[in-house]
């Protein structure tokens, strides 16, 4: 079977656990704008998890509100799309992140809570070297259920101003994983592995994890300089325009928020690393300041993007770039 996620903490999150319960022997990491756009060949067997659906999959799981409609569509017209968690077909809903659907899934399928009945493959009594049973006490643990909650809390950005200024845990190791660069694809499957198998105290003791969360916190001051120069408040809008920099430090994507604490929502502007002549926009809620009243997710649906109700990103054309920007920026000011 293949897994097909995206390289953010959440999509990791779920090859961890995927692959904690089902025999993966490939891996494709995509960007969510692959798979609306179509380009991405998806065949029976794949596992599509934390991206927008595409038909031929076997199970698919998703949390984003613009991909509401697909769930009926993946489970056909004789399913009621009420239910969102179906053995074989996998699970969809408006959830804090989409590992925790996953881990949803998995605990019901052990827990022989689904109708198996609606099974059309029963799960493999091993995985690898590992004794089925080992692998649902293993999902069934105190360990498990904290990176599911860490995870959830990092996806729906319920941080607190300390977890921004000065990360720590999943937190911090999440702020250094952000898909942008294929040639980081070991990384995340070094990550994957990790959060399936190692506390994470032997997860921050990992050389490769250690270096890049000591990059990050070394990093921190010098993205601080670059948002103040680069962000304009406008009314309640947190206007930032880093088109044209290179080398923006990753990481810390809610930095911007302390910075900024009177606006309620943020217009971030950037050059797409993955594709030529194409601009990143990206809408989100400050998360320390949520007053805003915009649906983000059915807002940027109408630009071939998404996401959900308080963030979301899609990417356009340069010479489409100034119009969609200043379009959006018209939507979401009050």
């Amino acid at each position: 079977m293949r897994l097909v996620t995206r390289a953010d903490f959440d999509g990791l999150a779920c090859g961890a656990l995927i692959t904690l319960m089902e025999e993966i022997d490939s891996y494709l990491f995509v960007e969510p704008k692959f798979m609306q756009d179509g380009v991405v060949e998806v065949r029976a067997g794949d596992i599509i998890a934390n991206l927008p659906y595409r038909p031929g999959c076997t199970l698919w799981f998703d949390h984003h509100i613009t991909n509401a409609e697909s769930w009926q569509r993946h489970l056909g017209p004789e399913a009621g799309a009420e239910e969102s968690i179906v053995p074989g077909k996998g699970g969809f809903r408006l959830a804090p992140s989409a590992a925790g659907i996953v881990y949803e899934y998995y605990n019901a399928l052990a827990g022989n809570r689904l109708r198996p009945r609606r099974i059309g493959l029963r799960p493999k009594r091993a995985i690898g070297d590992r004794r089925f049973e080992d692998s649902v006490k293993i999902l069934k643990s105190d360990r498990i259920r904290t990176l599911v909650e860490e995870t959830d809390k990092i996806d729906a950005g319920k941080l607190t101003p300390r977890d921004v200024l000065h990360p720590d845990g999943y937190v911090l190791v999440s702020m250094t994983v952000d898909g942008k660069r294929p040639e980081d694809e070991p990384y995340w499957m070094r990550v994957i592995e990790l959060l399936r198998d190692a506390p994470l105290e032997e997860m921050l003791r990992d050389p490769e994890v250690k270096r890049r969360c000591q990059e990050l916190l070394a990093a921190q001051e010098r993205l601080k300089g670059i948002l103040l120069e680069r962000t304009t408040l406008k009314g309640n809008v947190i206007y930032v325009d880093l088109r044209g920099i290179e080398d923006v430090p990753d990481g810390n994507r809610f930095l911007l928020y302390t910075l900024f604490p009177t606006g309620n929502i943020s217009l971030k502007i950037a050059d797409d690393s993955q594709r030529p002549n194409t601009t990143a926009i990206s809408v989100g809620y400050n998360i320390f300041n949520t007053t805003s009243r915009v649906n983000v997710g059915a807002l940027l649906e109408k630009y071939g993007g998404g996401g959900h109700r308080v963030v979301g990103s899609f990417r356009v054309p340069n010479l489409q770039s100034e119009r969609a920007i200043a379009e959006i920026l018209e939507a979401i000011k009050e």
